[in-house]
C-alpha cells in the first residue's frame, strides 16, 4: 500500500488559543491539553505525535523530559474540555463510537461492538451534558460502510486505503445530515 507523503513546507503553527491536543502525562497520568496556556509550550507536531502515541502501538512521546500518551487513555473524545472552551456550538469526531450500529454475527466482530457500544454511551453522556448547558453538540461517527472497512481492528494498516475510500464516499453525505444530539438514541 503506498505511503501517501505529507506536503513539504514549514512545520504548522498553532492557531491563537483555539487549536487543543489532548495527551496524558505517562508518569503522572494527568490530561494535558497542548494549546492552552497551562500546558507546555510545545511545537504542533510534537503536540499530535503525543496525541497519537497509543500504547500498545506507539512507544510513548518524550517532550521536554516528559512521556506523554494519546488523550484517549483518559477520555476518547475529551468532550469535557468544551464546557471550557467558551463556544456555543461544534461537531464531535468520534471514530471509535458510532450512532449508527449493527449486531455482526461473528463472535470477535460482537466483541467489537460491544466495545464501541461502550464508548458510544460514554460519548453520549459527555455530548448531554454540554447540550443541557446550552451548547450545541453535533456527533459524527462511523456508519456501517465505515465499519465495514475498518474491521474489528481500528489500528489494522492494511485497511488503510479501504477506511479512506470509505470515508471519502460516506463523509460528504454524514456532513450534509449531521446527527444531531437531540435526534440521537439513548
Amino acid at each position: 500500500m503506498p505511503v501517501r507523503p505529507l506536503p513539504a513546507g514549514p512545520a504548522p503553527r498553532w492557531v491563537d488559543g483555539t487549536t487543543w491536543i489532548v495527551a496524558v502525562d505517562y508518569d503522572s497520568g494527568c490530561r494535558v491539553v497542548f494549546g492552552r496556556g497551562d500546558a507546555p509550550a510545545v511545537p504542533l507536531p510534537d503536540a499530535v505525535v503525543a496525541s497519537c502515541s497509543i500504547p500498545g502501538w506507539y512507544r510513548p512521546a518524550e517532550i521536554g523530559g516528559r512521556r506523554y500518551v494519546d488523550g484517549g487513555v483518559r477520555s476518547l473524545t475529551s468532550l469535557g474540555l468544551m464546557a471550557e472552551a467558551g463556544v456555543d456550538e461544534f461537531y464531535v469526531l468520534a471514530p471509535m463510537a458510532s450512532t449508527v450500529t449493527d449486531w455482526p454475527g461473528k463472535p470477535h466482530e460482537r466483541l467489537e461492538r460491544t466495545v464501541r457500544g461502550l464508548a458510544t454511551r460514554a460519548l453520549l453522556r459527555d455530548a448531554r451534558r454540554l447540550h443541557a448547558r446550552g451548547i450545541t453538540v453535533t456527533v459524527l461517527t462511523p456508519g456501517p460502510e465505515d465499519l465495514a472497512a475498518m474491521g474489528v481492528n481500528p489500528m489494522d494498516a492494511r485497511r488503510r486505503e479501504a477506511v479512506l475510500d470509505a470515508a471519502l464516499r460516506t463523509s460528504p453525505a454524514s456532513l450534509a445530515r449531521p446527527r444531531v444530539l437531540a435526534s440521537l438514541p439513548g
